[in-house]
């Protein structure tokens, strides 16, 4: 597996390891909509095989109106069951990290007025929450609405990878832009160090990197003398 490629599932939601034996006809719009080419997750509303599905209207259960973005439906099945806001799916994400994913404004703010924890973290071993699901699709909208509405840009999921370095790994300076005004470390590192500015490398994003490094930003080289006590 290319490393970059190895890197966004651990940055990923473990959708992406359902067991074979789960993979049956009821998950394939779900499969579907997490359509990774190699070099990122690509967003619902650009993902040819997902609209194809779609085109053939079929019947959406609660989490799949979620990841899709239908609104209408979203609300449809939230006043038959208001409950449904705050179920999770099998694969460890809630309604706002499928919503989120979708890149539908009106998705997620329907959800938080119905209840939906903002702050979330999926029940899987990678502990992302929904704004670290929408960068995942680099939903600039879904990120931003769910910053305003109070969404921690410090989040640290899995191996201490923050939303930050997520934006900087998919090359996206919007992003990156977005998150610094929210109050993001530039420097935060995660378990092993990595900083924002070596995901920008990572991902082969090197005029992302030096931009980083305009705002102050640095690689993972210390610069500390680690001798002597803490200032």
């Amino acid at each position: 597996m290319p490393i970059k490629l190895a890197l966004l599932v651990v940055l990923a939601a473990s959708v992406l390891v359902v067991a074979p034996a789960a993979a049956t006809e009821d998950m394939v719009l779900i499969q579907t909509l997490f359509h990774n080419d190699g070099e990122g997750f690509t967003p619902p509303a650009e993902n040819k095989a997902l609209q194809a599905l779609l085109a053939k209207k079929p019947a959406l259960n609660f989490f799949e109106a979620c990841g899709v973005g239908d609104t209408a439906e979203i609300a449809r099945q939230l006043k038959r069951d208001p409950k449904l806001a705050t179920r999770w799916a099998d694969f460890g994400w809630s309604p706002l990290h499928l919503a989120a994913f979708s890149g539908v404004p009106g998705a997620v703010q329907l959800l938080l007025e119905r209840g939906a924890e903002i702050n979330a973290r999926s029940r899987n071993k990678f502990k992302n929450t929904p704004l670290q699901a929408a960068l995942l699709a680099g939903q600039l909208a879904t990120a931003k609405l769910l910053l305003e509405r109070g969404a921690d840009p410090l989040v640290r999921q899995a191996h201490g990878f923050t939303p930050l370095q997520e934006a900087s790994l998919v090359g996206r300076r919007d992003l990156v832009d977005l998150l610094l005004a929210a109050g993001a470390e530039i420097n935060s590192r995660a378990d092993d160090g990595r900083t924002a500015v070596t995901e920008a490398l990572r991902g082969k994003h090197p005029e992302l990197a030096e931009y980083l490094r305009s705002k102050g930003g640095r690689g993972a080289e210390l610069i500390a003398d680690l001798s002597t006590p803490p200032k």
